[in-house]
């Protein structure tokens, strides 16, 4: 009796100890499985701050591409219904200078204009070795002569420097021709780039971790612009990819369709070259001037695993801890490795929301600074030309003055003499907005009552409104107080609202004019919507640019103005449109005023 009893002992004890060994080795496949999650995961997610940095930098290389556009295009509006020689040239010498000087914080070493022939006719900053050298020889002049049409730009590959002081360094070109309104064919304007500097400005300073570089191709040429080491080669792809990345030559290939993306290759170690090792890769096109280069950000994928590490180790810590003790009490291992399951997944989920959240505050700050840079050149560019153009202006005024009076004219001629007089007056507005536009006064903070501010405007434009048949509707929280200029916060809802009127002055079914104030989250929100015809959606991007407009009697600084007052004011302004459904402005001001941190201006 004694035996079977014993043997029943052993039996139980030996069932105990394999379900314990099973459950041990299940805990630890589970463990090494979530491991292997939040490893992927954490791989994606780098990955993914890895292509936002990727498309950040390629947006920032676009618009800086589009500045020069736009100044090659002012160029070329200087020497429109002119001859292009050295005559006209010397005429909008001053003007030239002060285009140049407006590009001195970019990689643009000079600005050159030739004329039919390719000779050179003006150059910024002078050089009188250049001036009067034909280069008709170039590629961008016989594109501009040969292919190119008004408006376009022509974009080189890039070429070492031949001489100057930035000899050996590599430049870019970028051109446009220069057409008589019939099309024919009358000069080129150029624009020099050191590519040498916008690579250290644009490309280089784009790295995350120690070893992870930007790289940037044309993959219309099939050139390597920048390579993984933060070189620039210009080697082809298959001289500079194939022996050291041959998987990342394989990826380019499939860049061509033109989309974004990300991935790994695998390539040779630089510590061991017999070892291949891998790297986390994501890319984004970049397209400029017909031309298509991506840029890409790639980071060894060692160095992510040690960003890792020191989680990992107390991963391990943990997991030796739980296999310990689930000798004893294996029920309640269970119990908490599903409990340190959600942890984790809740704890990389909170990373992913904070990387987000960091990443949402820096593209807005940087797009602020972008508008805030661009206002400033432009406002320097648009005070030299309002002060140019003013005086003559007033001289011409009161000439015509002078004259009218002295021969007393009627009929027709005193018509013409009242449309020059009008004419000039236009001018004279225009030059104020241009001068309201660069100088802009310091701001007087006070209380005021954004509902006193709408029923004073709505008093100003009371006749006007029912001349149109335009009904109102005010929806303001009251009282709604908040720190501002009160004339300024005047002036920016004024300019709403005539937009609105204006927007609705062909619109043959119901005109109705809304204006709506509420707040949130200590913000002031104020909403001027209209029934009108809507905005295009290939001009809503451009509705805040300089000398931008969509009306023929505009002078394209109302929005302008209104968007720099805003910003002062540490608010934003934003729109909604939809073509036949009207349009909404929303301005978004802070109760409390601006940060004190300095007049933004």
């Amino acid at each position: 009796m004694f035996f079977p009893r014993k043997s029943k002992s052993l039996f139980f004890l030996l069932l105990i100890i394999g379900i314990t060994i099973g459950i041990l080795f299940w805990l630890k496949h589970t463990t090494d499985a979530v491991r292997a999650e939040a490893r992927e995961r954490f791989f994606e997610q780098y990955n993914r701050q890895q292509y936002l940095m990727a498309e950040l930098a390629s947006h920032t290389l676009e618009e800086m591409f589009a500045t020069f556009h736009r100044d090659l295009d002012f160029v070329v509006s200087l020497f429109e219904r002119r001859e292009v020689n050295r005559q006209r040239a010397r005429e909008v010498q001053g003007t030239l200078e002060k285009i140049y000087d407006s590009l001195a914080h970019t990689p643009v070493i000079d600005l050159v204009i030739f004329d039919h022939q390719g000779t050179t006719i003006g150059i910024e900053p002078a050089d009188p070795y250049t001036l009067g050298r034909n280069y008709a020889w170039r590629d961008y002049f016989r594109w501009a002569r040969e292919e190119g049409k008004p408006g376009q730009m022509y974009l080189s590959p890039f070429m070492p420097l031949a001489g100057g002081q930035q000899r050996g360094d590599k430049a870019l070109i970028v051109a446009e021709g220069i057409y008589d309104p019939q099309g024919e064919f009358l000069g080129v304007v150029t624009f020099t780039l050191n590519f040498d500097e916008l690579v250290r400005k644009q490309i280089l300073p784009v790295r995350i971790g120690t070893d992870g570089y930007a790289w940037l191709v044309d993959t219309s040429s099939r050139t390597v612009l920048v390579d993984p080491n933060g070189n620039i080669t210009g080697m082809s792809f298959e001289e500079a990819f194939l022996p050291k990345w041959p998987g990342l030559f394989d990826l380019l290939l499939s860049m061509e369709d033109g989309n974004p993306g990300s991935g790994s290759y695998a390539y040779q170690d630089p510590d061991d070259p017999g070892r291949q090792v891998r790297k986390l890769v994501s890319f984004h096109p970049v397209s400029i001037a017909g031309r298509h280069w991506t840029l890409g950000v790639a980071t060894p994928q060692r160095e992510v695993e040690n960003l890792l590490s020191s989680f990992l180790q107390r991963q391990e810590a943990l997991a030796t801890t739980l296999l310990v003790t689930v000798a004893g009490v294996a029920s309640m291992l269970l119990g908490l490795l599903f409990t340190w399951n959600r942890a984790l997944s809740a704890q990389i989920e909170r990373h992913t929301r904070n990387l987000n959240a960091a990443h949402s505050r820096l593209e807005s700050t940087f797009e602020e600074l972008l508008a805030a840079k661009k206002m400033a050149a432009v406002g320097h560019l648009a005070l030299g030309l309002a002060h140019e153009i003013r005086n003559p202006l007033s001289a011409i005024q009161m000439n015509m003055q002078m004259i009218r009076k002295k021969i007393n004219p009627a009929g027709i001629l005193r018509e013409n003499f009242s449309i020059v007089e009008g004419e000039i007056q236009r001018l004279n507005d225009f030059l104020k907005d241009v001068m309201d536009f660069a100088k802009s006064r310091p701001l007087r903070l006070r209380s005021a009552e954004v509902g006193e501010i709408v029923s004073r405007l709505i008093g100003l434009m009371n006749q006007r409104l029912k001349t149109l048949q335009i009904q109102t509707e005010i929806h303001i929280e009251s009282p709604l107080n908040l720190i501002c200029d009160p004339e300024q916060i005047y002036r920016v809802l004024l300019n709403l609202i005539l937009n609105a009127i204006e927007a609705m002055e062909k619109v043959t079914g119901e005109r109705r004019l809304t204006i709506a104030a509420s707040t949130r989250n200590g913000m002031a929100l104020i909403r001027v919507s209209d029934t009108g015809p809507g905005i295009p959606s290939e001009k809503r991007e451009q509705l805040f640019d300089p000398l931008f407009t969509t009306r023929a009697s505009g002078g394209g600084l109302g929005l302008s103005i209104l968007q720099t007052i805003v910003l002062r004011h540490g608010g934003s302004v934003s729109v909604e449109s939809k073509p036949g459904r009207g349009s909404a402005f929303t301005v978004t001001l802070p109760l409390e005023g601006p940060a004190k941190t300095g007049d933004p201006h």
